[in-house]
């Protein structure tokens, strides 16, 4: 008995560095979201997800993608409008890549009910 317990301490030893994996944090960006639409982020060919965090007491604020793969290429950022993801204050949104090699790289646009809202953005390459 007394010899496996050095072969399990060792098995034990050597096993612990891939239980301690951790997923990659992400970039992280602040934005003041005025009340027109505007590019909040740009395009990341590497993007694998990306989350917006609306951390206003009271503004609401719509996040969309710049290009749509319909008959309409183009989407209008507006809040509560077709093609927005609107945001209520507290609320967050994340987007995943799917497919062989997942990725979300296209540019967004974001506007808010509110003069100067904040956002945050993470991204995750």
């Amino acid at each position: 008995m007394t010899a496996t317990r050095p072969f399990l301490l060792a098995l034990l030893l050597f096993a612990a560095p891939a239980l301690a994996q951790s997923p990659a944090m992400p970039f992280t960006y602040a934005q003041s979201i005025g009340t027109s639409s505007a590019l909040i982020i740009g395009v990341n060919p590497t993007r694998r997800r990306i989350e917006f965090y609306n951390s206003s007491d009271t503004a609401k604020i719509a996040v969309c993608p710049t290009i749509s793969r319909t008959a309409t290429p183009t989407i209008t950022c507006t809040v509560n409008g077709p093609g927005s993801i609107t945001l209520l204050p507290y609320q967050s949104y994340r987007v995943d890549g799917v497919g062989q090699v997942p990725k979300v790289d296209s540019a967004w646009n974001a506007i808010a009910s509110a003069p100067g809202a904040p956002l945050s953005i993470f991204e995750w390459e």
